[in-house]
Protein backbone atom coordinates (compact mmCIF):
# COMPACT_ATOMS: atom_id res chain seq x y z
CA UNK A 1 0.00 0.00 0.00
CA UNK A 2 2.87 2.38 0.75
CA UNK A 3 4.52 1.54 -2.56
CA UNK A 4 1.30 2.14 -4.50
CA UNK A 5 0.69 5.42 -2.66
CA UNK A 6 4.24 6.58 -3.41
CA UNK A 7 4.03 5.70 -7.12
CA UNK A 8 0.62 7.35 -7.48
CA UNK A 9 1.69 10.51 -5.63
CA UNK A 10 4.72 10.89 -7.91
CA UNK A 11 2.65 10.23 -11.04
CA UNK A 12 0.34 13.19 -10.30
CA UNK A 13 2.90 15.64 -8.92
CA UNK A 14 2.29 17.94 -11.89
CA UNK A 15 -1.35 18.49 -10.87
CA UNK A 16 -1.86 21.74 -8.97
CA UNK A 17 -5.36 20.83 -7.75
CA UNK A 18 -5.65 19.96 -4.07
CA UNK A 19 -6.74 16.38 -4.70
CA UNK A 20 -3.26 15.49 -5.98
CA UNK A 21 -1.90 15.90 -2.45
CA UNK A 22 -5.07 15.21 -0.44
CA UNK A 23 -5.53 11.68 -1.78
CA UNK A 24 -1.96 10.48 -1.00
CA UNK A 25 -2.11 12.16 2.43
CA UNK A 26 -5.45 10.49 3.13
CA UNK A 27 -4.11 7.13 1.96
CA UNK A 28 -0.98 7.21 4.12
CA UNK A 29 -2.89 8.42 7.17
CA UNK A 30 -5.43 5.64 6.62
CA UNK A 31 -2.63 3.07 6.56
CA UNK A 32 -1.36 4.58 9.80
CA UNK A 33 -4.83 4.19 11.36
CA UNK A 34 -4.87 0.53 10.30
CA UNK A 35 -1.59 0.05 12.15
CA UNK A 36 -3.03 1.86 15.16
CA UNK A 37 -5.93 -0.61 15.25
CA UNK A 38 -3.44 -3.49 15.00
CA UNK A 39 -1.54 -2.01 17.94
CA UNK A 40 -4.72 -2.02 20.01
CA UNK A 41 -4.96 -5.71 19.16
CA UNK A 42 -1.58 -6.28 20.78
CA UNK A 43 0.78 -6.19 17.82
CA UNK A 44 4.35 -5.16 18.61
CA UNK A 45 5.08 -1.57 17.63
CA UNK A 46 8.34 -0.16 16.31
CA UNK A 47 9.18 3.33 17.55
CA UNK A 48 12.02 5.81 17.16
CA UNK A 49 12.55 8.91 19.26
CA UNK A 50 12.76 11.09 16.13
CA UNK A 51 8.98 10.70 15.94
CA UNK A 52 8.91 13.25 18.77
CA UNK A 53 10.27 16.19 16.73
CA UNK A 54 8.20 15.13 13.70
CA UNK A 55 5.09 15.18 15.86
CA UNK A 56 6.26 18.48 17.36
CA UNK A 57 6.05 20.17 13.95
CA UNK A 58 2.35 19.36 13.72
CA UNK A 59 1.88 20.58 17.30
CA UNK A 60 3.67 23.82 16.39
CA UNK A 61 1.25 24.37 13.49
CA UNK A 62 -1.68 23.79 15.87
CA UNK A 63 -0.23 26.31 18.33
CA UNK A 64 0.18 28.91 15.58
CA UNK A 65 -3.43 28.39 14.54
CA UNK A 66 -4.72 28.42 18.11
CA UNK A 67 -2.87 31.58 19.13
CA UNK A 68 -3.48 33.42 15.87
CA UNK A 69 0.24 33.98 15.30
CA UNK A 70 0.03 32.72 11.72
CA UNK A 71 -0.56 35.54 9.25
CA UNK A 72 -2.81 33.33 7.09
CA UNK A 73 -4.51 30.26 8.61
CA UNK A 74 -5.18 28.32 5.40
CA UNK A 75 -1.54 27.60 4.40
CA UNK A 76 -0.77 26.62 8.00
CA UNK A 77 -3.68 24.16 8.01
CA UNK A 78 -2.32 22.62 4.81
CA UNK A 79 1.15 22.46 6.36
CA UNK A 80 -0.30 20.65 9.39
CA UNK A 81 -1.81 18.03 7.06
CA UNK A 82 1.47 17.73 5.16
CA UNK A 83 3.53 17.12 8.31
CA UNK A 84 0.92 14.72 9.68
CA UNK A 85 1.29 12.75 6.45
CA UNK A 86 5.08 12.79 6.83
CA UNK A 87 4.81 11.47 10.39
CA UNK A 88 2.39 8.75 9.21
CA UNK A 89 4.76 7.79 6.40
CA UNK A 90 7.67 7.44 8.80
CA UNK A 91 5.58 5.45 11.31
CA UNK A 92 4.13 3.06 8.74
CA UNK A 93 7.47 2.47 7.01
CA UNK A 94 9.16 1.91 10.36
CA UNK A 95 6.77 -0.95 11.19
CA UNK A 96 7.77 -3.17 8.26
CA UNK A 97 11.23 -1.89 7.32
CA UNK A 98 12.49 -3.01 10.71
CA UNK A 99 12.44 -6.52 9.20
CA UNK A 100 15.68 -7.04 7.26
CA UNK A 101 14.23 -9.29 4.56
CA UNK A 102 11.32 -6.96 3.86
CA UNK A 103 13.69 -3.99 3.89
CA UNK A 104 15.77 -5.61 1.13
CA UNK A 105 12.70 -6.30 -1.01
CA UNK A 106 11.35 -2.78 -0.58
CA UNK A 107 14.71 -1.21 -1.46
CA UNK A 108 14.81 -3.45 -4.55
CA UNK A 109 11.40 -2.12 -5.53
CA UNK A 110 12.56 1.48 -5.05
CA UNK A 111 15.61 0.87 -7.25
CA UNK A 112 13.50 -0.72 -9.99
CA UNK A 113 10.92 2.07 -9.78
CA UNK A 114 13.63 4.74 -9.93
CA UNK A 115 15.25 3.06 -12.93
CA UNK A 116 11.95 3.09 -14.81
CA UNK A 117 11.33 6.71 -13.75
CA UNK A 118 14.82 7.73 -14.90
CA UNK A 119 14.30 6.27 -18.39
CA UNK A 120 10.74 7.58 -18.72
CA UNK A 121 11.48 11.08 -17.42
CA UNK A 122 14.55 11.52 -19.63
CA UNK A 123 12.66 10.45 -22.76
CA UNK A 124 9.80 12.71 -21.71
CA UNK A 125 12.11 15.71 -21.27
CA UNK A 126 13.61 15.16 -24.73
CA UNK A 127 10.39 14.55 -26.64
CA UNK A 128 7.65 16.47 -24.84
CA UNK A 129 8.77 20.00 -23.99
CA UNK A 130 5.99 21.98 -22.36
CA UNK A 131 3.47 19.10 -22.45
CA UNK A 132 3.12 16.62 -19.61
CA UNK A 133 2.61 12.97 -20.60
CA UNK A 134 2.41 14.20 -24.21
CA UNK A 135 -1.16 15.30 -23.37
CA UNK A 136 -1.47 18.03 -20.75
CA UNK A 137 -0.12 21.50 -21.67
CA UNK A 138 1.98 23.10 -18.96
CA UNK A 139 2.13 26.85 -18.35
CA UNK A 140 5.89 26.74 -17.92
CA UNK A 141 6.17 26.68 -21.69
CA UNK A 142 9.55 25.72 -23.15
CA UNK A 143 11.13 24.34 -19.96
CA UNK A 144 11.91 20.59 -20.31
CA UNK A 145 9.72 18.74 -17.83
CA UNK A 146 10.81 15.45 -16.30
CA UNK A 147 7.53 13.61 -16.56
CA UNK A 148 5.39 14.58 -13.56
CA UNK A 149 8.29 16.51 -11.96
CA UNK A 150 7.63 20.16 -12.76
CA UNK A 151 10.83 21.17 -10.99
CA UNK A 152 14.00 19.36 -11.97
CA UNK A 153 15.57 19.89 -8.53
CA UNK A 154 12.78 17.82 -6.98
CA UNK A 155 13.53 15.07 -9.50
CA UNK A 156 17.19 15.37 -8.50
CA UNK A 157 16.21 14.93 -4.82
CA UNK A 158 14.27 11.80 -5.75
CA UNK A 159 17.42 10.44 -7.44
CA UNK A 160 19.63 11.49 -4.52
CA UNK A 161 17.55 9.30 -2.22
CA UNK A 162 17.69 6.13 -4.33
CA UNK A 163 21.02 6.37 -6.18
CA UNK A 164 23.01 5.27 -3.08
CA UNK A 165 20.86 2.13 -2.80
CA UNK A 166 21.67 1.26 -6.43
CA UNK A 167 25.37 1.99 -5.87
CA UNK A 168 25.38 -0.22 -2.78
CA UNK A 169 23.75 -3.02 -4.75
CA UNK A 170 26.32 -2.60 -7.52
CA UNK A 171 29.01 -3.46 -4.97
CA UNK A 172 27.32 -6.17 -2.92
CA UNK A 173 24.69 -8.04 -4.89
CA UNK A 174 25.04 -11.22 -6.91
CA UNK A 175 26.10 -11.13 -10.55
CA UNK A 176 22.97 -10.20 -12.52
CA UNK A 177 21.45 -8.10 -9.74
CA UNK A 178 24.77 -6.25 -9.59
CA UNK A 179 24.63 -5.52 -13.32
CA UNK A 180 21.10 -4.21 -12.96
CA UNK A 181 22.11 -1.92 -10.09
CA UNK A 182 25.04 -0.58 -12.14
CA UNK A 183 22.76 0.26 -15.04
CA UNK A 184 20.15 1.92 -12.83
CA UNK A 185 22.86 4.00 -11.11
CA UNK A 186 24.21 5.14 -14.48
CA UNK A 187 20.73 6.00 -15.79
CA UNK A 188 19.86 8.00 -12.69
CA UNK A 189 23.11 9.97 -12.70
CA UNK A 190 22.88 10.68 -16.43
CA UNK A 191 19.27 11.85 -16.11
CA UNK A 192 20.22 14.35 -13.39
CA UNK A 193 22.98 15.72 -15.63
CA UNK A 194 20.57 16.06 -18.53
CA UNK A 195 18.09 17.84 -16.27
CA UNK A 196 20.80 20.43 -15.49
CA UNK A 197 20.21 20.51 -11.75
CA UNK A 198 23.42 22.06 -10.45
CA UNK A 199 22.93 21.02 -6.86
CA UNK A 200 21.64 17.60 -7.89
CA UNK A 201 24.62 16.97 -10.18
CA UNK A 202 27.10 17.88 -7.45
CA UNK A 203 25.39 15.82 -4.75
CA UNK A 204 24.91 12.71 -6.92
CA UNK A 205 28.56 12.93 -7.98
CA UNK A 206 29.49 13.07 -4.30
CA UNK A 207 27.35 9.99 -3.69
CA UNK A 208 29.16 8.08 -6.44
CA UNK A 209 32.44 8.81 -4.69
CA UNK A 210 31.22 8.32 -1.11
CA UNK A 211 29.03 5.20 -1.21
CA UNK A 212 31.77 2.79 -2.45
CA UNK A 213 34.10 4.01 0.30
CA UNK A 214 31.48 3.56 3.02
CA UNK A 215 30.48 0.18 1.63
CA UNK A 216 34.06 -1.10 1.50
CA UNK A 217 34.65 0.10 5.05
CA UNK A 218 31.52 -1.52 6.45
CA UNK A 219 31.39 -4.80 4.54
CA UNK A 220 35.07 -5.58 4.11
CA UNK A 221 34.83 -5.83 0.32
CA UNK A 222 38.14 -6.82 -1.21
CA UNK A 223 39.99 -4.25 -3.27
CA UNK A 224 39.72 -6.17 -6.55
CA UNK A 225 35.94 -6.39 -6.33
CA UNK A 226 35.75 -2.69 -5.52
CA UNK A 227 37.99 -1.76 -8.47
CA UNK A 228 36.13 -4.02 -10.92
CA UNK A 229 32.72 -2.66 -9.95
CA UNK A 230 34.02 0.92 -9.99
CA UNK A 231 35.39 0.45 -13.53
CA UNK A 232 32.10 -0.98 -14.80
CA UNK A 233 30.17 1.82 -13.13
CA UNK A 234 32.55 4.44 -14.55
CA UNK A 235 32.09 3.10 -18.09
CA UNK A 236 28.29 3.00 -17.69
CA UNK A 237 28.15 6.51 -16.24
CA UNK A 238 30.45 7.85 -18.97
CA UNK A 239 28.24 6.30 -21.63
CA UNK A 240 25.11 7.89 -20.17
CA UNK A 241 26.85 11.26 -19.72
CA UNK A 242 27.98 11.27 -23.35
CA UNK A 243 24.51 10.29 -24.48
CA UNK A 244 22.71 12.92 -22.40
CA UNK A 245 25.28 15.64 -22.86
CA UNK A 246 26.23 18.06 -20.07
CA UNK A 247 25.83 21.17 -22.24
CA UNK A 248 22.72 22.49 -20.51
CA UNK A 249 24.25 21.89 -17.09
CA UNK A 250 27.48 23.71 -17.98
CA UNK A 251 25.53 26.62 -19.46
CA UNK A 252 23.42 26.87 -16.31
CA UNK A 253 26.48 26.79 -14.04
CA UNK A 254 28.11 29.60 -16.00
CA UNK A 255 24.97 31.78 -15.88
CA UNK A 256 25.67 34.04 -12.90
CA UNK A 257 22.25 35.69 -13.10
CA UNK A 258 20.53 32.58 -11.75
CA UNK A 259 22.32 32.93 -8.41
CA UNK A 260 21.20 36.48 -7.71
CA UNK A 261 17.56 35.59 -7.08
CA UNK A 262 18.41 33.08 -4.36
CA UNK A 263 20.58 35.67 -2.59
CA UNK A 264 17.66 38.11 -2.62
CA UNK A 265 15.35 35.43 -1.18
CA UNK A 266 17.87 34.67 1.57
CA UNK A 267 18.14 38.33 2.53
CA UNK A 268 14.36 38.56 2.71
CA UNK A 269 14.22 35.38 4.84
CA UNK A 270 16.79 36.77 7.27
CA UNK A 271 14.74 39.95 7.62
CA UNK A 272 11.63 37.86 8.38
CA UNK A 273 13.52 35.87 11.01
CA UNK A 274 14.77 39.08 12.62
CA UNK A 275 11.22 40.41 12.94
CA UNK A 276 9.69 37.20 14.36
CA UNK A 277 12.50 34.98 15.66
CA UNK A 278 10.33 32.90 18.01
CA UNK A 279 6.78 32.66 16.72
CA UNK A 280 7.48 32.90 12.99
CA UNK A 281 4.90 33.95 10.43
CA UNK A 282 3.07 30.63 10.22
CA UNK A 283 3.96 27.38 8.46
CA UNK A 284 3.79 27.62 4.67
CA UNK A 285 3.34 31.40 4.81
CA UNK A 286 6.73 32.43 3.45
CA UNK A 287 5.25 33.27 0.04
CA UNK A 288 2.45 35.24 1.71
CA UNK A 289 4.88 37.45 3.62
CA UNK A 290 7.69 37.70 1.06
CA UNK A 291 6.33 40.69 -0.96
CA UNK A 292 6.72 42.87 2.14
CA UNK A 293 10.38 41.91 2.45
CA UNK A 294 11.40 41.63 -1.19
CA UNK A 295 14.58 43.53 -2.06
CA UNK A 296 13.76 43.47 -5.79
CA UNK A 297 10.65 43.00 -7.92
CA UNK A 298 10.91 41.34 -11.32
CA UNK A 299 7.16 40.88 -11.64
CA UNK A 300 7.25 37.14 -11.00
CA UNK A 301 5.53 35.22 -8.21
CA UNK A 302 8.03 33.74 -5.74
CA UNK A 303 6.58 30.55 -4.26
CA UNK A 304 9.47 29.39 -2.03
CA UNK A 305 12.60 30.75 -0.37
CA UNK A 306 14.82 28.25 -2.22
CA UNK A 307 16.40 27.53 1.15
CA UNK A 308 14.26 25.28 3.31
CA UNK A 309 16.34 25.87 6.43
CA UNK A 310 15.82 29.63 6.18
CA UNK A 311 12.17 29.19 5.24
CA UNK A 312 11.49 26.81 8.15
CA UNK A 313 12.96 29.39 10.54
CA UNK A 314 10.99 32.26 9.01
CA UNK A 315 7.73 30.30 9.15
CA UNK A 316 8.11 28.50 12.48
CA UNK A 317 10.76 30.55 14.23
CA UNK A 318 13.63 29.07 16.20
CA UNK A 319 11.37 26.23 17.53
CA UNK A 320 10.87 24.82 14.03
CA UNK A 321 14.56 25.22 13.23
CA UNK A 322 15.41 23.31 16.44
CA UNK A 323 12.99 20.50 15.54
CA UNK A 324 14.45 20.10 12.04
CA UNK A 325 18.01 20.21 13.38
CA UNK A 326 17.05 17.43 15.79
CA UNK A 327 15.79 15.33 12.88
CA UNK A 328 19.08 15.98 11.04
CA UNK A 329 21.19 15.07 14.08
CA UNK A 330 19.26 11.81 14.37
CA UNK A 331 19.43 11.00 10.65
CA UNK A 332 22.96 11.89 9.52
CA UNK A 333 24.94 9.35 11.62
CA UNK A 334 22.52 6.57 10.65
CA UNK A 335 22.73 7.54 6.98
CA UNK A 336 26.54 7.38 7.04
CA UNK A 337 26.61 4.17 9.05
CA UNK A 338 24.30 2.40 6.59
CA UNK A 339 26.18 3.51 3.48
CA UNK A 340 23.14 3.08 1.23
CA UNK A 341 21.11 5.67 3.18
CA UNK A 342 23.34 8.69 2.58
CA UNK A 343 20.71 10.08 0.24
CA UNK A 344 18.80 11.29 3.30
CA UNK A 345 21.84 13.36 4.31
CA UNK A 346 22.27 14.69 0.76
CA UNK A 347 18.67 15.86 0.60
CA UNK A 348 19.06 17.68 3.93
CA UNK A 349 22.10 19.40 2.42
CA UNK A 350 20.12 20.13 -0.76
CA UNK A 351 17.59 21.94 1.46
CA UNK A 352 20.21 24.67 1.97
CA UNK A 353 19.56 26.06 -1.52
CA UNK A 354 16.27 24.55 -2.62
CA UNK A 355 12.98 23.00 -1.50
CA UNK A 356 13.38 19.34 -2.53
CA UNK A 357 10.80 17.69 -0.24
CA UNK A 358 7.97 20.23 -0.37
CA UNK A 359 5.91 18.01 -2.70
CA UNK A 360 4.15 14.93 -1.36
CA UNK A 361 5.62 12.46 -3.86
CA UNK A 362 9.26 13.12 -2.95
CA UNK A 363 8.38 13.53 0.74
CA UNK A 364 6.96 9.99 0.78
CA UNK A 365 10.28 8.61 -0.47
CA UNK A 366 12.31 10.78 1.90
CA UNK A 367 10.45 9.76 5.07
CA UNK A 368 10.38 6.13 3.97
CA UNK A 369 14.17 6.21 3.64
CA UNK A 370 14.37 8.00 6.98
CA UNK A 371 12.54 5.05 8.53
CA UNK A 372 14.71 2.54 6.65
CA UNK A 373 17.92 3.79 8.29
CA UNK A 374 16.42 3.75 11.80
CA UNK A 375 18.08 0.39 12.77
CA UNK A 376 21.52 1.95 12.34
CA UNK A 377 21.36 3.95 15.54
CA UNK A 378 23.94 1.88 17.40
CA UNK A 379 27.24 0.28 16.40
CA UNK A 380 25.73 -3.13 17.14
CA UNK A 381 22.35 -4.30 15.86
CA UNK A 382 19.62 -5.22 18.24
CA UNK A 383 20.07 -8.63 19.84
CA UNK A 384 17.01 -10.14 18.21
CA UNK A 385 18.43 -9.50 14.71
CA UNK A 386 21.73 -11.32 15.40
CA UNK A 387 23.42 -9.83 12.34
CA UNK A 388 26.29 -7.36 11.92
CA UNK A 389 25.02 -3.88 11.12
CA UNK A 390 26.91 -3.75 7.83
CA UNK A 391 24.84 -6.68 6.55
CA UNK A 392 21.47 -5.41 7.67
CA UNK A 393 20.45 -4.18 4.23
CA UNK A 394 21.69 -6.95 1.97
CA UNK A 395 21.03 -10.44 3.31
CA UNK A 396 21.44 -12.14 -0.06
CA UNK A 397 25.23 -12.12 0.05
CA UNK A 398 27.41 -11.93 3.16
CA UNK A 399 30.73 -10.13 3.27
CA UNK A 400 33.82 -12.34 3.21
CA UNK A 401 34.46 -13.94 6.58
CA UNK A 402 31.02 -13.23 8.05
CA UNK A 403 29.37 -16.59 7.29
CA UNK A 404 30.01 -18.01 10.75
CA UNK A 405 28.77 -14.87 12.47
CA UNK A 406 25.60 -14.92 10.39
Amino acid sequence: MLALTTAAAIAVMFVRAKWATSIPETAICSIGLIWAVMLLAGRKVQVAWVMGPLMGIGVLAAVQLGTGSTVHPWPTRMAALYWTGNLATFFVALQFLADREIRVRYMDWLVAFAGFAGIFCTIHAITSIGVIYWTFPEVWGSIPLFGPFLYVNQYAAFVELILPVALYGALTREKWARVGCVMVAAILFGSVLYGASRGGAGLTLLEIALVPLLTARRRGINRQQLVNTALVLAVAVLWVVVASGPDRLLAKISDASTYGGRMDFNRASLAMIKDRPIQGFGLWNWATVYPGYAVADDGLYVNQAHNDWAQWTAEGGIPLLALMLTVAVWAVPRAIRSGWGVGVMMVLIHCLWDYPIQRTGVALVFFTMLAAIAPYGRPKQREEEQVPEEDAFNISEAAPGTEKRL
